[in-house]
């Protein structure tokens, strides 16, 4: 976590200075101003999903997560993280304190991952934007051509990662500021 806090605050840094150089302090002002009117706006939201995933965590036992979403439950966790991915609304705030209280509550990697593929790939919600703009043969297609993709990017996720979950486990726990229960 400490690493992630470092990243963050030399970019800030090197960003500011940047900013400093091509417009002195007032170009520098406005850019902290910017970051922090966007932290005042995303606030409820973001209290509201971390919330979510936290009740989520709590309410739904790790024992059903682990045998609709975890190892044992095969392509039909696939399948159901990809159909979540594609119903669950929102954009990231929402999406990834979910995929995260999915994973440390037993969900298999490549559900995970299938979850956020869909999402970003399937999203029922985008829908109709989609038609709106793009005509329901284009959206059709688009749809048709990426359906493999989710369960195919979630089973080599499997394949090549599943060794890494209990300590991709541990990171978001740490993150979380929670320790796993024993």
């Amino acid at each position: 976590m400490r690493k992630i806090y470092l990243i963050m605050g030399l970019a800030c840094l090197g960003l500011g200075v940047l900013a400093g150089a091509q417009g002195g302090v007032e170009r520098l002002l406005l850019g902290l101003y910017q970051g922090f009117s966007m932290l005042l706006r995303l606030s409820p939201l973001l209290l509201l999903a971390f919330a979510t995933a936290g009740l989520m965590t709590v309410l739904i036992p790790e024992e059903k997560v682990s045998r609709w979403l975890g190892q044992e439950s095969g392509w039909k966790g696939l399948l159901l993280g990809g159909l979540a991915g594609a119903l669950v609304p929102g954009g990231p705030f929402i999406y990834f304190p979910i995929a995260a209280s999915f994973l440390v509550s037993g969900a298999e990697i490549g559900t995970v991952v299938c979850f956020v593929t869909a999402k970003n790939l399937w999203s029922l919600s985008r829908l109709p934007i989609e038609i709106a703009l793009l005509g329901v043969e284009l959206t059709f297609i688009r749809y048709a051509a990426t359906a493999v993709f989710p369960p195919l990017v979630g089973l080599a996720a499997n394949q090549l990662f599943s060794g890494s979950i209990e300590s991709i486990r541990r990171e978001i726990l740490e993150l979380q500021g929670r320790r796993r229960k024993k």
